[in-house]
């Protein structure tokens, strides 16, 4: 799908709620419709006008990728409150107030002279179009392939930073612009810190040790984890492994086109409850994905939404026991229309992570 068609999708919920201007202020609504991708600078939309504000470090690219866009220059003289003061006259103004900080909202309010009013732009990046699928794609394929490299280093002595930046690294060179977000390593007791940062404890044999990363392809993010034991571990640590497992597997053989986001969560959290580790687990078993790392739909016990084609989600189930460790298993999944697709196809089985 094109830009234009994006916009259009934008222009046509504005006529529908009676909305006569948009400011998109965060950077992926800005790519999304004007192929703008910094967080400085302004996207200003209304039915029949699109303009890019921007200060002077980023005129050109935008006026290159745009060619048919009026861009403004933003300067001391020209700030963005005048200008969207010319454009939309005492016309109200909508923004996505989640992307902007309180003082930043109540800078534009009093720049703009204008009463901004919220309005949530995700729904612009919840449906992936072929073009993007194509790139989150080849994201997960490089996680994939960066994770392969890096497989044989796991091992008892390094550390988990070591660990961490020879990932950051493998991304890189196997296609990747960066990593999608901070890599995660942690092993041992640590393994129960779902987002804990690599340290400079070293690996030891009997342990469990959770890699999360992910790779970004021309802007679009994958995001993985593998849990895996080095040597032989515990029979407490290897039923964890195992639950999550099944938990996992569920859940991705339940998505599907119309399950709602809430189902799709318990199939996997009533497996680990019936487990005994209900309450180690600790968030949800997922979320959209995309241009951000974390996007629309959430798979959150309490969301209604159903799964439609076209949406990119993670399946990632974990449980984190205090004292003992954890285990997290993610993969990322295209709802096609007649199921689903798994993007990511790094070994998940105990045969295959016994290091």
């Amino acid at each position: 799908m094109s830009r234009q068609q994006r916009l259009g999708i934008l222009r046509q919920l504005m006529h529908e709620q009676h909305i006569p201007a948009v400011l998109l202020t965060d950077r992926f609504s800005k790519y999304t419709v004007a192929d703008l991708y910094s967080a400085s600078g302004y996207v200003l939309v209304t039915p029949d006008g699109l303009w890019i504000l921007v200060d002077g470090r980023y005129s050109a690219e935008c006026q290159q990728n745009n060619p048919d866009v009026d861009v403004l220059t933003l300067t001391a003289e020209n700030p963005p409150g005048e200008i969207i003061k010319r454009l939309i006259p005492g016309q109200p103004l909508f923004a996505d107030a989640s992307q902007l900080s309180h003082l930043a909202w109540q800078a534009l309010e009093k720049q703009c002279n204008v009463t901004l009013q919220h309005r949530d732009m995700s729904f612009l990046r919840v449906h992936k179009y072929p073009d993007e699928i194509a790139k989150i794609r080849e994201a997960a394929a490089i996680a994939d392939r960066a994770l392969e490299t890096v497989i044989p280093l796991i091992r008892p002595g390094i550390s988990e930073k070591a660990l961490a930046d020879h990932i950051e690294m493998a991304v890189r060179q196997a296609g990747g612009s960066k990593t999608s977000f901070d890599t995660v390593v942690v092993s041992g007791a640590r393994g129960a810190l779902p987002h804990g940062r690599p340290t400079g404890k070293k690996l030891r044999s009997g342990e469990l040790v959770t890699i999360d990363f992910g790779a970004v392809y021309q802007h679009y993010c994958s995001d993985m984890t593998r849990t895996f034991a080095l040597g032989n571990v515990s029979a407490e640590l290897k039923a964890l492994y195992d639950t999550v497992f099944i938990a996992q597997q569920a859940a991705r053989d339940a998505a599907r086109p119309g399950i709602r986001c809430q189902d799709l969560d318990a199939v996997a959290r009533d497996i680990i409850t019936a487990a005994g580790y209900g309450e180690y687990f600790s968030h949800n078993l997922g979320h959209g994905l995309g241009l951000d790392v974390h996007e629309t739909p959430a798979l959150s016990p309490q969301n209604t939404q159903p799964l439609e084609p076209g949406m990119v989600i993670t399946i990632e189930p974990g449980i984190y026991v205090q004292g003992l460790g954890g285990v997290r298993i993610e993969d990322d999944v295209l709802v096609t229309e007649r199921g689903v697709e798994v993007l990511t196809h790094s070994p998940r089985a105990w045969a295959d992570i016994c290091l």
